[in-house]
C-alpha cells in the first residue's frame, strides 16, 4: 500500500470515531497550549528584565575600575588606570571604543536658579561610538573649550535656593541661556562652620542636549575630559588638599569599554580582569536575572509537560482501544497482502494525525491565552512575578511554535508505537475469526 492510501484510511478510521478522536485531540490541545503558555511566561520575564536593565545603561559597555590590592598580601601589584591601560584595551578584539571617564559633582548656575548635578568628563571623540545621540545641537568634540552636553532631564532639576520652600518649575532653555558651572557642591547653601573656600565659576558653552536615555545620561552633563581635569585640579588647590586620582592626565577614575556585541561582553570582561582591573557590566546583573527566569521557566515548563504527558497517555489508550475494535479489520488487511510495515505505519499515521491536529489547535489556543493574559491579567499577574510596569507578560517566540508542533507530533508517534507493534503481532487467522 502506498502512503496516500494509508493516510486516507487513517483519516477515515479517525473520523468514524469522532467523539473519541476529538477528546484525544483535546487532551493534546490542552497539553500543548499549557507548555507553550507556561514557557512564554518565562520568556516574558526574561524580556522584561532585559528592558529594565537597558534603562539603567548600555548592556555592551564595561566599566573598568582600579582594583584594590591588600598591602598585607604579597604578589599583587596595583595597575593604574592611565593612558597605557587605555591603549592596551583598544587592542582587545571586538572592542569598538575605549574612553577614560572622570566624574565629579558641582552646580550649574542659571541666574538665581541652580542645579546640583554630576559632571562627567570623557573622550569627546568617542561619544558617537558609545551610542550618545543629540536631540538638540550636536555631540562634543575634543576641540570644544568648556563645552557642555546636557542630559535630557537636566532642565527639570533647576530650582531657586532662596524660594523658602516654595518650589516652582523654572523655564530653562539649555541651548540659549547663559550658564556657568562650579565644583562647589554647597553652592547656594550656607552651613554653620562651613569652610570659606573660594571656588571658581566657569562660563560654559552649550553644545547640545542628549536624547532621552538611562538615568546616568539623563541627569548629568558631559564635558571634554581635559576641562574636567583642569576644574578638579583647581578645586583641590583651592581646598588645599593633595591631588587625587583623576586630577591629572596620568590617571582616571574609570575607563569605559564599548564592546561590539553583547555576546562578547563576558569574555572581554574576563580578559580585562586578567589585566589586573575590576570590570563590571550590566550584563552581570542581566545574567543573574536570566538565571532566575530560567528557574521559573523550568518549573512552569514542568507543569505544562505534565499536561502533555497526560495527553500522550490518552493517545496510547485511544490507539489500543482502536486495535481491540479493529482486530478483524487488521486480519483482513494481512490476508489480502498488507505487510507488517503497512499495518505499523497505519497506526503511526493515525497517532501522528492526532498529535498534529492537537498541536495546530494548541498553538492557536496558546496565542489566544497569551493575548488574554497580556490584555486583561498582565498587571496583576506581572506584579505577582515581580514584573512591575511590564507591558507584555507572555511572549511566544516563533521558534517555540514550530518546536511545540514538532513535539506534539513526536508525542503522537511515540504514543502510537507500542499499539502499532501490538497490531503487527496479531495472527491473521485468529483476527479473522474474532467477532
Amino acid at each position: 500500500m502506498n502512503r496516500l492510501d494509508l493516510l486516507l484510511m487513517g483519516i477515515k478510521n479517525l473520523w468514524r470515531r469522532k467523539l473519541r478522536t476529538s477528546l484525544t485531540i483535546l487532551g493534546v490541545v490542552i497539553g500543548t497550549s499549557a507548555i507553550i503558555v507556561m514557557l512564554s511566561l518565562g520568556f516574558g520575564l526574561t524580556e522584561f528584565f532585559q528592558e529594565q536593565i537597558s534603562q539603567w545603561g548600555s548592556l555592551t559597555t564595561i566599566n573598568v575600575h582600579k582594583k584594590w590590592v591588600d598591602p598585607m598580601q604579597g604578589g599583587q601589584k596595583e595597575v593604574d588606570l592611565d593612558n597605557k591601560a587605555i591603549e592596551a584595551m583598544k587592542l582587545i578584539p571586538n572592542v569598538d571604543a575605549v574612553s577614560p571617564m572622570l566624574e565629579t559633582y558641582g552646580a550649574i548656575i542659571n541666574g538665581r536658579y541652580i542645579s546640583q548635578i554630576p559632571i562627567r568628563g570623557m573622550d569627546s571623540d568617542a561619544m558617537e561610538a558609545f551610542g550618545f545621540e543629540a536631540a538638540e545641537g550636536r555631540l562634543l568634540n575634543n576641540n570644544d573649550e568648556m563645552g557642555v552636553l546636557f542630559g535630557s532631564s537636566v532642565s527639570q532639576s533647576f530650582w531657586d535656593p532662596n524660594s523658602r520652600g516654595v518650589w516652582r518649575q523654572p523655564k530653562i532653555n539649555l541651548m540659549r541661556d547663559r550658564m556657568s558651572v562650579t565644583l562647589d557642591q554647597s553652592y547656594g547653601y550656607s552651613y554653620p562652620g562651613q569652610q570659606d573656600v573660594k571656588y571658581k565659576e566657569y562660563k560654559i558653552k552649550s553644545i547640545g542636549v542628549l536624547t532621552e536615555g538611562d538615568w546616568e545620561t539623563s541627569y548629568g552633563i558631559y564635558m571634554p575630559i581635559k576641562d574636567v581635569q583642569k576644574m578638579i585640579s583647581e578645586k583641590e588647590k583651592a581646598e588645599g588638599i593633595r591631588p587625587q586620582p583623576g586630577s591629572s592626565s596620568s590617571e582616571y577614575n574609570r575607563i569605559d569599554v564599548k564592546v561590539n556585541d553583547i555576546n562578547n561582553v563576558a569574555d572581554i570582561q574576563d580578559y580585562i580582569k586578567d589585566m589586573g582591573f575590576d570590570a563590571y557590566s550590566l550584563n552581570d546583573q542581566l545574567e543573574m536575572m536570566k538565571d532566575q527566569a530560567t528557574m521559573i521557566q523550568a518549573v512552569l515548563g514542568g507543569i505544562g509537560g505534565v499536561s502533555l504527558l497526560v495527553a500522550a497517555i490518552g493517545i496510547t489508550n485511544t490507539m489500543i482501544m482502536s486495535i481491540y475494535e479493529r482486530t478483524r479489520e487488521i486480519g483482513v488487511m494481512k490476508v489480502i497482502g498488507a505487510s507488517l510495515g503497512d499495518i505499523r505505519d497505519l497506526f503511526l499515521l493515525e497517532s501522528a494525525i492526532i498529535g498534529l491536529s492537537g498541536g495546530i489547535f494548541g498553538v492557536g489556543f496558546s496565542y489566544l491565552l497569551s493575548y488574554l493574559i497580556n490584555e486583561f491579567g498582565g498587571q496583576s499577574f506581572g506584579e505577582s512575578m515581580g514584573m512591575y510596569g511590564a507591558t507584555k507578560i507572555s511572549v511566544i517566540p516563533i521558534w517555540l511554535v514550530f518546536v511545540a508542533m514538532g513535539f506534539s507530533i513526536l508525542i503522537g508517534i511515540i504514543s502510537g508505537y507500542f499499539p502499532a507493534r501490538r497490531a503487527m503481532k496479531l495472527s491473521a487467522l485468529d483476527a479473522i475469526r474474532t467477532e
